[in-house]
């Protein structure tokens, strides 16, 4: 005795495998994250759930401004991108140059001099392949200012549709007119470093 399909369950097994097609490449290209902390305040508050498309599958180069999630040493942590790979960095807000230089973080960076008639002048590029992050909430975010350039291999993922860093435009680009707070050296932390981006595992 022969068995046929119906034209319901047919299209009912069609739709349980687009479903299907969709859960995996949904899985394939993008992430969920939970934002712990408050260093991306106010853009991203305590609790956030963000969607992460993976670098991977970014098919793009990366862009100031950019929020990204990067992996740092043990843990994984929120951050938006402030200089690309061969850019200056400088003395503009959060000034990450003068931060750098109170924690001998200089050597990190590529070092040009220009020689003018009251000496030469030492500037200070992001190397090939490293990028510069800053939380948007700067006064206590440990970022690039406090463990320097970070490895594009470091990069997990862009977050899809991030809004633009909280500063009047114009400013933006080099995040607004200010300055972070000195802080000594092996003193405690104010970031979220102890309250890091718990991410859903993924394989």
């Amino acid at each position: 005795m022969a068995l046929t399909t119906s034209g319901s369950t047919t299209r009912q097994t069609i739709l349980i495998c687009l479903f299907l097609v969709l859960v995996i490449v949904f899985v394939t290209m993008f992430r969920l994250g939970i934002v712990r902390g408050a260093s991306m305040e106010p853009t991203y508050t305590d609790g956030r759930i963000v969607l992460v498309r993976r670098i991977a599958t970014l098919g793009r180069k990366l862009h100031r401004g950019d929020v990204v999630l990067v992996r740092n040493e043990h843990d994984v942590i929120i951050k938006r991108v402030y200089r690309l790979p061969g850019e200056e960095i400088d003395h503009s807000f959060p000034d990450v140059l003068s931060q750098s230089q109170l924690r001998d973080l200089t050597d990190y960076y590529e070092q040009k001099v220009q020689k003018t008639p009251e000496g030469d002048v030492p500037h200070y590029y992001v190397p090939h392949g490293y990028i510069v992050v800053v939380g948007d909430n700067t006064p206590v975010s440990e970022d690039s200012r406090i463990f320097g350039p970070v490895s594009e291999q470091d990069i997990l993922g862009v977050v899809v549709r991030a809004p633009a860093a909280p500063y009047s435009s114009g400013q933006s680009a080099d995040f607004g007119t200010g300055q972070l707070p000195p802080r000594d050296r092996g003193a405690p932390s104010l970031d979220d470093e102890r309250r890091r981006m718990m991410l859903p595992p993924t394989r």
